[in-house]
């Protein structure tokens, strides 16, 4: 196996040409940031004062409306830059980079010093943290080219490539001596790293940066992992149709080495910044990706990790994010926060004000790629709801499901102008307020999730790719959202650990790890209710699954089809249809109004309101009322 790179092992050019007394002065300014939770729930401590983490990031830094954040108290900003302009998707050719840092003779760091400087001459205060794209240039591509993977828009690196490994560390710190160094190094808060396809530490090609240096790489690793030195020869044949040992092997392989690969990075910043700031990567969405080739699948080997102090994924795609579902987390959230980790949400949630990006950024791009509209004329995932009344709904549901896990929030205004609207920014300051309100209530003193869904990731390479039993975990979470019941996503791993705070538990995996089958018997042990998606049943439809929870005990909030959050002190429905809705709570609480509902505060274990279709009212529970 690899030895994880030191900084000390970096050339000392890429301090940036500082002495070391000028380093040692630069330091002594530095923002110290960490994660540190209260009250069960992870906030941003900067130099000792908890912030919650809700910020702002746009891609087109020209059409970002950062003054209508910082006008509504948003302090906490995500300033892309990439060490190459090639394509963050491999697939359609885009990149929003016009820029990249390394690929001229000289670094170029214009794009993004001036990006800083714009926030900061606005304001002066800010929290800022680089997004890296660790993406190698072209000269290094073609320099390199035992060590890449081709896609449909050329030779990229491989993440396993030792090169790369390298190279990529010494460019790294290269570009963040320069950010230490920079009159602004006093506003930086701390650091996000992205990789691979769409800046999401997915392979480039899709398929596991399948190539020679990938198959060296797994040869050794079958010697080590498993004693086998005779391995069949892999092609990409072997990994359709039935159950292959080799290919399952390697698809095992794509998720630990990937994951390996972004610790790497994550330990070579944090000894390069000498642990002062946090850094956040981009990993581990086994609740919403399903093929392993992926290579996303190793997050039990770096949640841990004294590197990553953050994981991020968007809130989830299901049905092309649709209103009416419940837009789910991609990765085992309750895992991520159980390890002392925050998980910071990228909310990339479009508005009536969404337009195309090629719209937003002029001749830039073809006309083919990232529409609002098919060729049929319907909407895609690139175009928002036809309403401001629905646009904020659909900002509503994403904070709501957030908040009541503690978890952080990034608004991702991709194109420019989604949120530039008056009355969506008064609920976005409305809502960092909320958030920032919340540190002072104790977790345990509100009602939270008496379910738990594990999430089994070694169980993907159970099934044959592309199969039905592929999606059973997104149809199983996708149901769990209408059933009226909240529930948290966990991996089979840490069942010992949690399985004490819930009353019934799903198995959506049909053919379960080893660690997944010891989940189940911890369940038997615990006499905690459960179901088990099998090879004969894979799915459960949304009433099997509210009947099997309210027959193990669990407290069902609304029995209507509506999508239903709780926890943290907060509650949310997001309804399905016209009408009155009753949500029913646990027992009595102080319920007040935050959106989408006009009643005064009130002692109340029932909430009557009528909603319209598509609709989200958010509720704050203020505290229990003794009977």
């Amino acid at each position: 196996m690899r030895e994880m790179l030191k900084y000390t092992e970096i050339d000392s050019e890429t301090k940036g040409g500082l002495t070391e007394d000028e380093c040692e002065c630069l330091l002594t300014d530095m923002l110290k940031t960490q994660i540190e939770v209260k009250n069960g729930k992870p906030f941003i401590s900067v130099n000792g004062n908890l912030h919650a983490p809700f910020a702002y990031t746009t891609y087109f830094e020209e059409c970002g409306e950062y003054s209508d954040f910082i006008k509504s108290g948003y302090r906490m900003f995500f300033v892309n830059v990439s060490f190459t302009d090639l394509p963050i998707n491999n697939a359609t050719g885009f990149t929003p980079f016009l820029t990249g840092v390394f690929e001229r003779d000289k670094p170029d760091y214009s794009e993004f010093d001036g990006a800083v400087r714009r926030i900061l001459s606005e304001c002066p205060d800010a929290f800022v943290f680089p997004r890296i794209n660790i993406a190698m240039p072209r000269k290094w591509i073609k320099n390199h080219s035992d060590e890449t993977v081709e896609t449909p828009h050329g030779s990229r690196e491989s993440l396993y490539s030792d090169a790369f490994l390298r190279d990529g560390a010494k460019l790294l710190c290269t570009l963040v001596s320069h950010i230490r160094s920079a009159e602004y190094a006093h506003s930086i808060a701390g650091y996000q790293l992205c990789g691979g396809t769409t800046q999401e530490w997915i392979h480039h090609d899709l398929f596991g940066s399948f190539s020679d240096v990938s198959l060296r790489k797994f040869s050794a690793w079958m010697k080590e992992r498993y004693g086998i030195t005779d391995i069949p020869t892999l092609s990409k044949s072997d990994f359709c149709g039935d159950f292959n040992e080799t290919a399952v092997r390697y698809g095992e392989f794509c998720g630990e080495m990937t994951a390996k690969t972004v610790e790497h990075f994550a330990r070579v910043l944090k000894e390069h910044i000498n642990g002062e700031q946090i850094v956040g990567v981009f990993y581990g969405y086994n609740a919403f990706v399903n093929d392993y080739l992926w290579g996303l699948h190793g997050l039990r080997f770096i949640v841990d990790s004294p590197y990553i102090d953050f994981f991020s994924s968007p809130c989830g795609y299901d049905d092309n994010r649709n209103l009416g579902v419940d837009w789910g987390d991609m990765l085992a959230s309750e895992s991520v926060k159980n390890h002392g980790k925050l998980y910071f949400v990228e909310c990339d949630i479009r508005t009536h004000l969404t337009r195309r990006m090629q719209d937003s950024r002029s001749g830039r791009y073809p006309d083919n790629i990232y529409n609002t509209l098919d060729e049929n004329g319907n909407k895609t995932v690139w175009s928002g709801p036809d309403t401001p009344e629905l646009s904020l709904s659909a900002i509503r549901k994403a904070f709501a499901h957030q908040i009541t896990k503690g978890s952080g929030v990034w608004w991702f205004d991709m194109w420019g102008g989604w949120y530039h609207d008056a009355e969506i920014m008064a609920e976005l300051k409305k809502m960092k307020a909320a958030a920032e309100a919340s540190k002072d209530k104790k977790s345990a003193d509100y009602p939270c999730a008496q379910t738990v869904l594990f999430v089994d990731e070694k169980a993907y390479l159970n099934n044959p790719r592309g199969s039905q039993l592929c999606h059973s975990v997104n149809i199983i979470r996708k149901a769990l959202g209408n059933t009226g019941i909240p529930f948290d996503l966990c991996m089979v791993e840490d069942a010992a650990r949690v399985l004490h705070k819930y009353r019934a538990a799903i198995f959506a995996a049909p053919i379960p790890s080893q660690s997944g089958k010891s989940a189940v018997e911890m369940c038997e042990k615990l006499n905690v209710s459960y179901i088990q998606a099998s090879k004969e049943k894979p799915f459960y439809s949304v009433a099997e699954l509210r009947n099997f929870l309210i027959s193990s005990g669990v407290h069902c909030y609304n029995t209507d089809g509506n999508v239903i959050y709780c926890g943290e002190g907060f509650l949310s429905i997001h309804s399905v249809n016209d009408g009155e809705v009753k949500i029913s709570l646990p027992s009595k609480y102080r319920v007040a109004p935050l959106f989408g509902a006009d009643f005064a505060e009130c002692e109340t274990d029932v909430i009557l309101i009528d909603m319209k279709k598509h609709g989200t009212a958010v509720f704050e529970l203020i505290k229990e009322v003794a009977e």
